[in-house]
């Protein structure tokens, strides 16, 4: 049986009890002063779009979505912002006055806001991107249309050259292989991939990695250093952050398109890590 929301707002995925969405919403209407009711909804993994339908059908204005479920989003939208045409993957839903539903991803937005919230990053600089899969897609757009040059490198290779062929008509981006190049200058590395566990493949690329630069993992974690970023530190990395920020950045991104009003940042993040 489908749950009947009592909430405008909720994010779905499945498994989504670790969300930290409903909080971090929490915080934007208690700052904003915006009436603001937001939920979760764990969603079978063959009901997305039955649950999302429902969830619109009666008093749904907007919806994140988690994984599984943002390639179906993207397919079930009515309209897509440059972002999610991008990407072709959807984590923000919003129904529009005419009942048709908009489709962004604000993923991008998010970790670009957050890597200049940290002074990571400046127009024209070489980017490195490890891995080719759904999330690398969901931030490219952002760093090419920034002016960075963005450099792909994957364990598999013809994904990566797939991601390229789809992404250089926005701007300047290249294929590293880590079995022909031996250095390259990067002013920033960040790890898009999920995979908790991948020193092997890490250590496989070291070579291609300089540790002055600076290093960001749009992974986060709740109790101590993400795999990813331990790994950094063993290697001698002297800048380096997780993906918290993104997460609130991104969320903050929603709520504009809902609102109309973009809530600030760093308090929220600070109550996020203070939990």
């Amino acid at each position: 049986m489908l749950k009947k929301h009592s909430s405008e707002f909720s994010v779905f995925g499945n498994p989504i009890n670790h969300t930290k969405s409903p909080y971090i919403h929490w915080l934007f209407s208690k700052q904003t002063g915006v009436f603001h009711s937001y939920d979760y909804t764990l969603v079978p993994l063959d009901k997305f779009r039955k649950f999302i339908v429902h969830f619109f059908l009666f008093q749904g204005i907007g919806a994140n979505v988690t994984v599984p479920f943002k390639e179906e989003a993207f397919l079930i939208s009515d309209e897509l912002t440059d972002h999610a045409k991008s990407s072709k993957s959807v984590n923000t839903l919003k129904k529009l006055s005419n009942g048709r539903i908009l489709g962004d991803n604000t993923d991008g937005k998010g970790i670009l806001y957050d890597l200049q919230r940290l002074k990571f990053i400046k127009k024209t600089d070489n980017v490195l991107v490890i891995g080719a899969g759904g999330a690398a897609r969901g931030v490219i757009f952002s760093l090419l249309s920034y002016g960075c040059n963005v450099f792909v490198v994957n364990r598999t290779i013809n994904r990566a050259i797939k991601l390229v062929n789809d992404f250089k008509k926005f701007g300047s981006i290249f294929i590293v292989s880590r079995k022909n190049i031996k250095y390259s200058s990067f002013h920033l590395i960040i790890n898009a991939t999920s995979n908790t566990q991948m020193n092997s493949y890490w250590n496989s690329i070291i070579h291609l990695i300089d540790r002055k630069a600076y290093f960001y993992d749009i992974n986060y974690s709740d109790n101590t250093h993400t795999h990813f970023l331990s790994w950094c530190i063993n290697f001698g990395a002297l800048m380096f952050s997780d993906g918290l920020g993104m997460l609130v950045s991104q969320a903050a991104y929603s709520f504009y398109l809902w609102h109309g009003i973009f809530p600030e940042i760093d308090s929220v993040i600070f109550q996020l890590r203070k939990r």
